[in-house]
Formats: structure tokens, sequence, C-alpha cells
């Protein structure tokens, strides 16, 4: 079998001994026996495929467990990722190099070849479904959840200091004035703001059940970021630049190595869980090869399951703006910039990133300790 996994499907020496537990010296003087004539005829007749048999085989078990994890791939997302396996493996193939997708008649074929395999309707965003914070939708998370973090015997194998949620929220340079003391009877009451024209900075943030905080990451709405720009902002911060602010698929894979780094999962048996709400093709890729376990949350239903949503930017956001405030009663005549934020949200975030806070969200979401009922 493992001589066949090598020489018919595709499979590396290291890959099949290590799958049917045989060792690499046994293997490598199998194969040299084999008569390799036997195995050429066992190949599949008419155009062969891109991918071998093994190859297709994990690619069905990724997009299987993927799917059990409610981090479903669209029929692109599949395509994108096999042009960039065939690219990164050097893997000779007549895909789009434009689109940089495999084609409609290779995943026609893929499905073909597996048939455990479906194309199924994703679930409407509409505002109904938002409304619909259901039990059975609910459950779904709890139950895939409950399979991560407790194993057979329901013992706890996911440790709250391996248990993490990253997501990212807001911040507007032009901040919203807190209530003030005024003149009863007066309708039209200014209140000093940071600047005129409204900036959003988004902010990364990570967190643990532990009571542990990821290093942020802040991205200015630039595309060249100033490293003075993380002046008095959160030790370890990192930063990032777009065109708007917002949080792009190479930026998600710069903050998700920072991740790497600063947690440093230890083995397969001790992985790290990293709950999250967004869909990136080659973080699944680095977390499979970095122990980590990605559970995707059901969309809208992050306000109510997500620990950061629920307990900690309501607060972050609230002191960043005292922050603001302070700063432009010290300063008048003058604008918060961007080069003021990374100090002025440091400030606020040492304020609102204690344990307790932390701890509370996990608690209130029934995430840690684990709580379906809650």
């Amino acid at each position: 079998m493992a001589v066949n996994a090598v020489l018919v499907d595709g499979c590396s020496k290291y890959s099949a001994a290590k799958q049917y537990k045989i060792p690499r010296q046994t293997l490598h003087d199998y194969i040299k026996r084999a008569p390799v004539d036997n195995f050429v005829k066992k190949l599949r007749a008419g155009h062969p495929t891109t991918l071998s048999a093994f190859q297709e085989k994990e690619l069905v078990e990724v997009l299987l467990t993927m799917s059990q994890r409610l981090f479903g791939l669209s029929p692109k997302d599949v395509k994108q990722m096999v042009f960039q396996f065939c690219e990164e493996n050097r893997i000779i193939h007549k895909f789009n190099c434009e689109t940089k997708s495999a084609g409609k008649e290779w995943f026609r074929g893929f499905l073909k070849r597996h048939n455990e395999l479906s194309i199924r309707v994703a679930e409407s965003t509409s505002l109904h479904r938002a409304i619909g914070f259901n039990r059975i939708k609910v459950n779904r998370f709890y139950d895939e959840l409950e399979k991560i973090i407790f194993n057979a015997n329901g013992m706890q194998i996911i440790q709250p200091s391996n248990l993490f949620n990253v997501d990212e929220s807001g911040l507007s340079i032009c901040h919203k004035p807190g209530k003030i003391v005024a003149l009863k009877g007066k309708h039209s009451v200014g209140g000093l703001t940071s600047s005129e024209r409204g900036k959003t900075i988004t902010i990364v943030c990570c967190q643990s059940a532990s009571g542990f905080f990821v290093p942020p990451m802040l991205i200015y709405p630039r595309i060249r970021v100033k490293p003075e720009f993380l002046d008095k902002a959160p030790i370890s911060s990192i930063s990032g630049g777009s065109k708007n602010g917002w949080i792009t698929t190479e930026l998600f894979e710069i903050w998700f190595d920072h991740f790497i780094q600063a947690v440093q999962p230890q083995s397969r048996n001790q992985p790290v869980l990293l709950i999250l709400d967004k869909k990136n093709l080659s973080v699944i890729k680095k977390a499979r090869h970095s122990n980590v376990i990605i559970l995707s949350l059901l969309s809208h239903c992050t306000h109510k399951l997500q620990p950061l949503d629920v307990s900690f930017f309501k607060s972050l956001k609230i002191f960043y703006d005292q922050e603001v405030s302070t700063w432009l009663r010290h300063h008048p005549g003058r604008l918060v910039t961007e080069l003021e934020v990374g100090e002025l949200f440091g400030k606020a975030y040492g304020k609102a990133a204690t344990v307790q806070n932390c701890q509370s969200g996990f608690k209130k979401c029934g995430i840690y300790p684990f709580d379906r009922n809650v």
C-alpha cells in the first residue's frame, strides 16, 4: 500500500512512511525493488489529473474539516487554493495565471471524482437571518466547539491559555464627543472633536480565555506607514497600511504570523484554538502546519458569540474617546492626527486590556467555561 501510494498516487516517501507507520528506509528499499511496469499499468486511463490521487484526497479532507468548523469554502476559494498549491509545489498545470485560479472543467471533474462532496447554497445573510439568532444555529457552533476542546471522555484538551479569539474594529480619529454640562434650554452644544474629516484606523486585537493579550495591530488609511506611528503604542504592537484603513487579505496574513510568534503553539498534543469570523486561504494552510485549529463564527452571530465584541471593544472605545478629549483640552487649537493615535490608543488599551475584562467576555459567550445554555 505504501509503495502504491508513492508510485501511483504521487505521495512523498516521508508522508507515505508516516501514514502507513513504516521506516522510511524500509519503504525506500521496497520502492527500489518494485517492478515499475506493474504500477504504471494501474494508472488511470484518459487525461491525467493535475493533482495526484493522494493530493486530491488531502484536499477533500481539508474541505470537509473546514466545513465542519463552520468555515466552508466556496468553489472560487477551492479553485484559488488549488492554483496556489500548484504554484508553490511547482506542479505543472494549465490553469489561468491571470485569475490565479483552477478552471471550471477541473472543478467539475474534481467533484465527479469525489462524490462525497457537494455544492450547497450558503445560508442567506438577509435581515431575517440576522434577526434569527436561533437555537439551532447557535448549537452548530457549540457542537463543534465542544468536539474541539473536549476529548471523547469529556476531558478538556484545549486549556484556556490556548483558547483565543481575534477580531478587528474601527477606531475613528474623529472621535464621538462625550456628554457635557451646558446651559439648560440650549439646543446646539459644541464639543471638541479630534478632526473635521473622519479617518478610521482598524485595530486587530486578540485575547485568550486565560487573560493573555496578543500585542495589537494598527492599520492606517495610507500605503506607507511611518515607524513613529507606533510611538508609545502598546509594547510589541505592529502596524500596516491600506488605502481605506481596512484589513486586507495580505495584512491578515501578516497578523497571523505575528500571532504565531507571540503564542508559539507547542505540538499537536497541545494545539491552539483560534476563533474568528474571517476566511483566508493562506491562513488556513499556515494554521494546519502550525498546530492551530481555526473555528469560524456563524454569520450575524458575532455580536453574541465573540468575546471581543461582547466585553472588550466597547470599553476600549470609551477609554479611547476619554483620552482624546483629555488630549484636546490640554492642546487647544490642535487636532489629533495619525501621529498621536498610537499613544492615545496605548493609554486606552492599557485600561481596557485587563484579565477580568477578557475572562468576562469568554464567560458571557459560554466559550470558557463551556456553557451552551448561557
